[in-house]
């Protein structure tokens, strides 16, 4: 049996969720896929899928499995881009996970540099939901906010402003608005993933001022918040990727500027699983966010019509 190439099969089987659309991959029919794997199964010892008519689930030994092979095709796929010497020319597929909120801006900022760089393919993922990067086949995330995975290595794209914001409609009814502690008796619109208590907090001079934020609206997305808020639906507080073009345009107006949100920004991040060497293909990409993002980007515009 070829080990590797086993192997290889079996991750890509988990990563497009079945035999036949690994097979397609690798020019197999279902039937070889599914013997190879068995194979497999049998020099492990150990059964790697849950096998049922309509989806294939990895057993606790496949997911062990998946991880560790993962990690190690990942370093064969730096060895052999190291010896084949790409001469620093960026090439193959980046699969990336965006939040959705900064979809626009990730998409033409691909379209810019495949037009510098036309060997290089793109393969986005838009979800909110912090995704394993390795399990998951992935080579980039865009974060925002505070990084936890140590694991994984990062790199600071921009610091980003956050503000205040209604709709002139929710204004023009809600209560008086001169001091953060009034906004304990506004509907806000908060970001939660989480169950519990959210608290915003704002800088007048060196005083920190911690505010409970509810409301009758949660989501676990910046664009339905957004959407909720230029529909009067109450108080949000965001960067500027999220609220900018709302602000702009006058669908949203900015309130309390003489407080400052705290932290002032949020920052977004670049955050790969290589640990050594970075493809070509990923440094690059990232270099180009980093001074396409930089001081001079404007949040508040469609990205499209920037260049």
């Amino acid at each position: 049996m070829d080990q590797l190439g086993a192997i290889t099969l079996f991750n890509r089987v988990v990563e497009t969720g079945s035999f036949s659309a690994a097979g397609r991959q690798a020019n197999l029919a279902p039937s070889s896929v599914s013997r190879r794997i068995v194979d497999l199964e049998t020099w492990l010892g150990a059964t790697l899928f849950h096998r049922t008519t309509r989806r294939l689930n990895l057993t606790e030994a496949g997911r062990q499995f998946h991880q560790r092979t993962r990690s190690i095709l990942l370093d064969l796929e730096e060895a052999r881009t190291t010896a084949a010497n790409l001469e620093n020319k960026p090439a193959g597929l980046v699969r990336i996970t965006v939040p959705a909120s900064l979809e626009q801006h990730i998409v033409v900022a691909t379209a810019l540099f495949q037009a510098r760089w036309p060997d290089v393919s793109f393969g986005l993922t838009s979800t909110d939901i912090k995704v394993d990067l390795i399990a998951e086949g992935f080579d980039l995330a865009i974060r925002a906010g505070n990084l936890k995975d140590s694991s994984l290595r990062a790199r600071k794209l921009a610091d980003v402003t956050r503000r205040l914001c209604a709709s002139s409609e929710y204004l023009l009814t809600a209560p008086q608005l001169t001091h953060p502690s009034d906004i304990e008796q506004h509907n806000c619109l908060v970001l939660r993933r989480d169950p519990g208590e959210n608290t915003w907090q704002f800088k007048h001079g060196r005083k920190l001022i911690d505010v409970k934020a509810g409301g009758a609206f949660t989501a676990n997305s910046g664009n339905m918040l957004v959407t909720a808020a230029r529909h009067g639906r109450g108080l949000m507080l965001s960067p500027d990727w999220i609220i900018g073009p709302s602000i702009a345009n006058g669908e949203l107006i900015e309130v309390l500027s003489d407080y400052l949100p705290y932290p002032e920004t949020s920052s977004l991040y670049a955050v790969h699983p290589y640990q050594r060497f970075v493809p070509p293909k990923v440094r690059m990409f990232i270099d180009f966010l980093a001074e396409r993002f930089g001081h001079s980007y404007d949040w508040s515009k469609d990205p499209a019509k920037l260049d």
